[in-house]
């Protein structure tokens, strides 16, 4: 008996046969290994904590647009190399790019957005930026004292210790 004049969506399907056998795979045996100890497990990697440094992203945003060369609309623009989802790269890492203005968008989120550069671009360009603004900034007398100046003859330490984040 129908109990509406509504078609069924889904097709009715035939019911089983009881009498069917379900067929179950064998295994074998020795057709699995076993799992092998490890020998040697590998060191653990301490976490860097990145430089973080209010004062100099202050300095850097004082500086003019690197894209465009405007003044007073500057932000300190991170670089995005060497950073992971929702992380920041060093705070020594940044350089000058204006912010959203009304009417007109800024090279901050142009950049970032990718609509100024493609990525490979974006990657070489990026180190030029950075090492252009530490430079203006030390030029300027303005380096944060207990932070080494990566740019120095013979300061190799305090390059890798800046490139990777290190807090001295």
């Amino acid at each position: 008996m129908k109990r509406t004049g509504f078609r069924p969506r889904a097709p009715r399907r035939e019911p089983r046969d009881p009498d069917r056998v379900r067929s179950t795979p064998t295994v074998t045996p020795g057709a699995f290994r076993a799992p092998q100890p490890v020998a040697i497990a590998p060191a653990p990697m301490p976490k860097v904590e990145p430089i973080r440094c209010k004062a100099y992203l202050r300095l850097v945003a004082q500086l003019p647009c690197k894209a465009c060369g405007i003044w007073g609309y500057s932000q300190a623009a991170h670089a995005n190399t060497g950073k992971g989802m929702a992380l920041k790269v060093c705070d020594l890492q940044t350089f000058p790019l204006c912010a959203d203005r009304p009417g007109q968008r800024g090279c901050h989120s142009l950049f970032d957005q990718g609509a100024m550069f493609s990525k490979e671009a974006r990657r070489l360009i990026e180190d030029g930026w950075v090492a252009d603004t530490q430079r203006r900034i030390h030029a300027m007398g303005a380096w944060p004292i207990k932070y080494p100046y990566p740019h120095q003859v013979n300061n190799s330490i305090a390059q890798t210790a800046i490139k990777i984040g290190v807090n001295q």
